[in-house]
């Protein structure tokens, strides 16, 4: 399986308030500011990122990373009334964000087709060196891997994650519920993927804190 390549230069997009989607910019894809998340809560939008792969940047998927507001509004208080720019290049926001403590969640939206297998070696890839000696990490990225056991993943599918802070995670791959696994490293390296020091996508881990400030504020 080939790696997927980094994205190159996306731009921090600044969205009205009163919007009810906000558009991944490089994709078009649109995403509902607000989430009906796995654990219960309503999760709110914190920024899109699109994934690419090849030297080509060739579109995979758009994705959007979501936390409960009021858990984030209280643990990230002291970062309330900074900027978009300002936020996206302070190294202890990301920190604190992988604390584990803030009910978080990530919408993939694919948006060309891969392969089940495909998608299972993608994220085996990037979880398997950040679970591995961890806890129950690799028992847990092996059942999480049967969950892309389909012929196909089309453009236009959706998959959702949701880690709480007790370390369950909640999947759904084309509006289908899969089961919940309880690991702690699993949803660490998951959103460490997105958010830690080697991630995925440099730009994407910019943007996917762009609507912080408007969260944080409440506004």
């Amino acid at each position: 399986m080939r790696s997927l390549a980094m994205l190159l230069g996306a731009a921090l997009v600044a969205v009205p308030a009163t919007a009810q989607t906000v558009n991944e910019p490089g994709s078009g894809v649109a995403f509902p500011v607000a989430m009906s998340a796995a654990d219960g809560n309503s999760h709110v939008l914190l920024g899109t990122g699109l994934r690419t792969r090849t030297v080509l940047n060739v579109k995979v998927y758009a994705f959007g990373l979501y936390a409960d507001q009021a858990t984030a509004r209280t643990a990230l208080a002291s970062w309330n009334g900074r900027d978009a720019a300002a936020l996206a290049a302070d190294a202890t926001l990301y920190e604190r964000l992988l604390r584990g403590d803030i009910p978080m969640s990530l919408r993939l939206v694919m948006t060309r087709n891969v392969s089940g297998e495909q998608m299972a070696e993608a994220f085996d890839g990037a979880l398997r060196p950040r679970v591995t000696g961890q806890g129950n990490g690799d028992e847990a990225l092996n059942t999480f891997r049967t969950f892309f056991s389909l012929d196909r993943l089309t453009s236009g599918a959706v998959l959702e994650f949701t880690c709480t802070p007790s370390g369950m995670l909640h999947t759904s791959v084309s509006g289908e519920r899969k089961a919940t696994i309880e690991s702690r490293p699993l949803c660490s390296a998951l959103f460490d993927v997105y958010l830690g020091r080697n991630p995925i996508s440099a730009a994407g881990k910019r943007t996917a804190v762009s609507r912080l400030p408007e969260v944080l504020s409440g506004r």
